[in-house]
């Protein structure tokens, strides 16, 4: 059998949103011999998209005719705009019919909350866009800035740097905890950052107002 991933992206996306991800998701297939694995990254058309940071990625496939798969992952932006946009939405609306796994990193949750693919589902996202994602009344917002959250076939990813955590649970889910474990090893994940601030509710205030504002 072939396990089929798929990240769509949109003009604008985060960078590390696509490409933690798919580091991560790459992994599998080094300690897993289960299945074969289909990872591609796919976009409208297969020209390449600009990223937030201004790399350009260039898809594997376009939309058109691409085969169902096992699982979706929506990356975010800081305007996710692209992602709201009727090609983008008809995509993710589609393949996430038959999807086992319907999953977001970052901001990427406001683009599935758009399509109505959290609708009765527990999900987080960036802490900048928890009001944003409140205001999908049929979304359960859980408190406070968790680094993912897992409901049923939903998982979706807080901030930015939280795409890492999220996709090595993923990985645990799609296969098991010891290839999961492998693949945090390999990419030397055992996060100590230089400073306790990268959580609104632990930065300092002068820290907090530079990045939220008044």
């Amino acid at each position: 059998m072939t396990l089929r991933i798929a990240i769509p992206i949109y003009e604008n996306c985060d960078l590390i949103d696509v490409a933690a991800p798919f580091d991560i998701l790459s992994r599998i297939t080094d300690f897993w011999y289960d299945d074969e694995v289909d990872l591609r990254i796919v976009a409208e058309t297969a020209s390449p998209v600009m990223t937030g940071q201004k790399v350009a990625i260039t898809p594997h496939a376009a939309f058109d005719n691409f085969p169902q798969v096992d699982v979706l992952l929506v990356p975010g932006a800081y305007d996710v705009s692209n992602g709201k946009k009727k090609p983008f939405q008809d995509f993710i609306k589609a393949q996430s019919a038959q999807a086992q796994w319907v999953t977001s990193v970052c901001t990427g949750a406001i683009v599935l909350a758009e399509a109505g693919l959290l609708d009765g589902y527990q999900a987080t996202t960036h802490w900048a866009g928890l009001q944003t994602l409140r205001g999908y009344e049929k979304v359960k917002v859980v408190n406070g800035c968790p680094r993912w959250v897992h409901d049923r076939n939903r998982v979706t990813g807080g901030g930015v740097s939280s795409s890492l955590d999220a996709a090595i649970y993923l990985v645990s889910l799609l296969t098991n905890e010891h290839v999961a474990k492998c693949a945090q090893l390999i990419v030397q994940y055992n996060p100590h950052p230089p400073f306790a601030g990268g959580d609104p509710c632990v930065a300092d205030y002068d820290t907090y107002i530079a990045v939220a504002g008044d």
